[in-house]
């Protein structure tokens, strides 16, 4: 399985192109993976486990980045913006001007620290997303109000005792009040380890593709 590596300013990431890819006759959906705290680093490949693997089976391009030891993705955890989730989201502005990629469909997802960077990116560039799918992620749910009309996918386990699910079920909550589009899968008895049944869920890769970017 191939994952080619290219650097956007001093990130690296890994990518991996969809099976008969050919620019030439087709622009592809996009796919953007933010990895948790333990995968940080400069190796360019300690990144490379917890879901990511998944989307090679996926008919879009596949993007990696690896934040580095010194930083985070951001959000509410780490201060909000960062370093790296500036990075993030000026690597998606690049990508969305090649002429592979479909822009109109840019899916970002997230797990622990990659989801909790997530919600801080939708917060100020939801515009350049299609969709979002945070997995064991935490937020203010105050932040959320903004992005309850957003397709959003949020994966979480009932057991998690590493980050806490309490934000997530209260974003749902507000999201089935405000008949927004926030779609919420608590996982029965799984612990923080819930990207192996969010990316098992067999409607998750149909959805998520599905989805377009609003004007």
């Amino acid at each position: 399985m191939r994952w080619d590596l290219e650097t956007f300013e001093d990130l690296p990431y890994r990518f991996h192109l969809p099976q008969g890819y050919d620019p030439a006759r087709q622009r592809y959906p996009l796919v953007v993976f933010l990895h948790g705290y333990a995968e940080r680093g400069h190796d360019t490949w300690a990144h490379m486990k917890n879901g990511v693997e998944a989307l090679a089976s996926w008919p879009a391009i596949a993007v990696a980045p690896q934040c580095p030891v010194t930083d985070t993705w951001g959000g509410s955890w780490y201060g909000g913006d960062s370093r790296a989730q500036r990075q993030v989201v000026g690597l998606v502005r690049e990508l969305g001007t090649r002429r592979s990629v479909d822009a109109d469909r840019v899916v970002l997802i997230g797990y622990s620290m990659g989801a909790i960077g997530l919600w801080a990116i939708l917060e100020r560039d939801a515009n350049l997303f299609s969709a979002a799918v945070p997995i064991a992620g935490d937020l203010k749910p105050e932040s959320a109000r903004s992005l309850l009309h957003f397709p959003v996918w949020a994966f979480h386990g009932e057991k998690d005792d590493v980050v806490s699910n309490l934000a997530m079920r209260r974003v749902a909550a507000m999201s089935r009040e405000a008949g927004g589009a926030i779609r919420y899968t608590e996982l029965a008895g799984v612990k923080h380890d819930s990207w192996r049944a969010a990316f098992g869920t067999a409607e998750l890769m149909e959805w998520a593709l599905a989805q377009r970017r609003r004007a």
